[in-house]
């Protein structure tokens, strides 16, 4: 016979178990952290994991999706600020643009014949490269670096132990026409090869290109170079 409990005796809590999940996400030039924690008994069902797993993908969209509106709002109050002049422009690239363009190519794991061929591309002699040419360069390196890393983190969080559960289809999806022949025609205004591009900033080729990175590359191609700073 089980014994009885004794009046004002405490309740024994129940035993769960937690996981806490920590994510640093970027939008833009900004960082936000988010913690999720979920809690359940230890005879949680299948069900219920997924129930809970499913919760903290809404809570987080819905994070997200404020974040970004928030952020937008600040930046279009703010004034633009002046384009960054860069000293003695028509001098030779300073040693620490090389040393910061030979880190860029080691993020990228590029050889350096794909380093070689990519300045060819883009008119730019490495060895007898100005500051100008240099700071332009580093930029387009970057600009490569940061898409595969938002590329391969949007693939990495739209992943589940059930496989691949994209965020938004709609940059998943091939490329259309109308975004292949805007690539195409920009990429002639300005002597670029569109099938080395592609490769080089995504690995794939134009054939597996997805609405999201061709729109990537257009908003890129279609405003005007920005330049930073580097000497």
């Amino acid at each position: 016979m089980a014994p009885t409990r004794k009046s004002g005796e405490p309740t024994r809590p129940e035993a769960t178990v937690s996981r806490t999940y920590r994510a640093a996400i970027r939008i833009g030039e900004d960082y936000i952290t988010l913690e999720e924690t979920i809690a359940l008994p230890l005879d949680a069902s299948d069900e219920e994991v997924a129930k809970a797993v499913d919760l903290g993908w809404r809570i987080y969209r819905t994070q997200r999706e404020a974040i970004e509106a928030q952020i937008a709002s600040i930046r279009e109050a703010q004034p633009v600020p002046p384009a960054p002049t860069i000293r003695d422009p028509d001098a030779p690239a300073s040693d620490r643009q090389r040393h910061y363009i030979a880190a860029l190519q080691e993020d990228l794991a590029w050889t350096n014949e794909q380093l070689a061929s990519y300045a060819q591309e883009h008119h730019v002699d490495l060895v007898t490269m100005t500051k100008a040419q240099a700071s332009a360069f580093i930029d387009s390196l970057k600009k490569i670096a940061e898409e595969r890393q938002a590329y391969a983190a949007a693939a990495r969080s739209a992943h589940t132990d059930n496989g691949a559960v994209p965020a938004r289809p709609a940059d998943t999806a091939p490329a259309h026409e109308k975004q292949i022949a805007a690539l195409r025609r920009l990429a002639q205004q300005k002597g670029f090869d569109l099938d080395a591009e592609i490769r080089q900033r995504f690995e794939i080729t134009i054939e597996e290109l997805t609405s999201g990175q061709a729109s990537a590359l257009l908003r890129e191609w279609q405003r005007p170079a920005q330049r930073t700073v580097g000497e």
